[in-house]
């Protein structure tokens, strides 16, 4: 079998293990607790700054998934791509 190939940029590199489980746990978290307060009987609206310089106010978890720009990559990949596709 033949061994992975990766693609990455010269200023990136892999990092495993703990650090990097910890840090995804962490990035969830983070995301977690900004769409947790929109849930349920007692859920509170979002003020957001759109892209465009304009306010969004909504208790749409899917529209503010979509409104933030998170850099953390498992963030991205696990939280706001699948909704985006809904």
């Amino acid at each position: 079998m033949h061994a992975p190939v990766l693609v990455l940029k010269d200023s990136l590199t892999r990092e495993s293990g703990r650090k990097v489980q910890h840090a995804n746990i962490q990035a969830s978290k983070v995301v977690a607790d900004i769409i947790r307060t929109t849930l349920g009987p007692r859920s509170m609206l979002k003020m957001l700054l759109d892209t465009g310089g304009g306010i969004v106010v909504t208790n749409d978890g899917n529209a503010i998934l979509r409104e933030l720009d998170l850099a953390h990559p498992a963030a991205k990949a696990w939280l706001i791509y699948p909704l985006l596709y809904q």
